[in-house]
């Protein structure tokens, strides 16, 4: 709402920050609370696609609904008016404060730590994170620092490409869309083929989704490149979560989840004022190239040194045809560990 009193780029820069502050917390607290409700579960991964599912849902309703009110009256290529988005600026905020009433009732299902732990131990417990995770949450910066930094300027891409408001909120809806669809499976494959051939997927994907941008003709190829986000979002904003809530313990789920946020924070704090000066000194495609090449680098360190967190309750390579099994087996462990001939854990 403040958004409204906005007259100049501080302001404007000072209320996105505390709103992107608010959103990496309610991920985070959200993460911890699902993971506190399914520890011992062996179905992890359905349970929280089943959660993070309705917010996809909402914002492909209200994004949708946003376009329509910001497209009245707008001319093909007329700039947007401070009449027209301040009406979302009203609304808007009003649906905020009916989630934070419905927030307050939330059940914490977390079990108390014991009172006779001591203090220390606690605080190297939860400062103690595995080298696995760390090797993930490298490659996981590389990945959103590419994705994220590159993402934030797909609507000056779609002006660009002559595209209208519609047409722009209609691009990310389409993502969305494809998002909840893959959201729907990819917990459950999850949970029976474990959590790396699912991760491998998405960050295999996103080098080769932002190239796809580059040879666009019109708003129509980018809003079929975007389908992809489905893809990208629609694996990692689940499956990252609960590989973390695998490798954390009672002990140490929040500061693994925190650490989370504040890589994925990090990255997209840093990714889209390079990607900004990339883009006006390079152009899009130079930008789209070069995180690209993040997010290939991000992949690498990924494929070859992270391991599964997840007892897998069948074998990926075992289900598929007999030449794609040495694939299948590069997507479920690293190359090391497949040449040893050791199960990674």
């Amino acid at each position: 709402m403040s958004y409204r009193s906005v007259q100049g780029v501080g302001g404007f820069i000072l209320f996105t920050a505390l709103g992107t502050n608010a959103m990496f917390f309610l991920s985070t607290a959200g993460a911890v609370l699902v993971g506190r409700m399914t520890v011992g579960s062996n179905q992890r991964g359905a349970i929280y696609a089943k959660y993070r599912i309705w917010g996809s849902v909402g914002y492909i309703l209200f994004s949708l609904v946003s376009g329509r009110i910001v497209s009245q009256g707008q001319a093909g290529g007329a700039i947007l008016g401070r009449e027209q988005l301040n009406t979302l600026f009203t609304f808007g905020p009003l649906i905020f404060f009916v989630i934070a009433i419905v927030s307050y009732f939330v059940p914490d299902m977390g079990k108390r730590l014991q009172e006779g732990v001591e203090r220390k131990t606690l605080s190297r417990q939860r400062a103690e994170l595995p080298l696995n995770m760390r090797y993930f949450l490298a490659a996981y910066f590389l990945y959103m620092f590419g994705l994220y930094g590159a993402s934030a300027y797909l609507s000056l891409y779609m002006r660009s490409l002559h595209a209208t408001a519609y047409w722009i909120t209609g691009m990310f809806s389409a993502g969305v869309f494809c998002e909840v669809l893959v959201m729907t499976q990819v917990g459950r494959f999850a949970d029976k083929y474990g959590r790396r051939p699912a991760l491998a997927v998405t960050f295999l994907l996103m080098p080769l989704r932002l190239l796809l941008y580059i040879p666009a003709t019109g708003p129509a190829w980018v809003v079929f490149v975007q389908i992809l986000h489905g893809f990208n979002f629609g694996i990692m904003g689940t499956v990252a979560i609960v590989f973390v809530n695998d490798i954390a313990s009672e002990t140490n789920r929040a500061t693994a989840q925190s650490r989370l946020s504040a890589t994925a924070g990090l990255a997209t704090a840093i990714g889209p004022p390079l990607c900004g000066w990339l883009s006006q000194n390079w152009g899009f495609n130079g930008m789209f190239a070069l995180m690209s090449l993040a997010g290939a680098g991000g992949a690498a360190i990924f494929m070859l040194w992270v391991q599964e967190s997840h007892s897998a309750t069948a074998s990926l390579k075992e289900e598929g045809p007999r030449f794609m099994r040495p694939l299948l087996r590069l997507l479920s462990a690293p190359p090391r560990l497949i040449q040893s001939g050791k199960r990674d854990s």
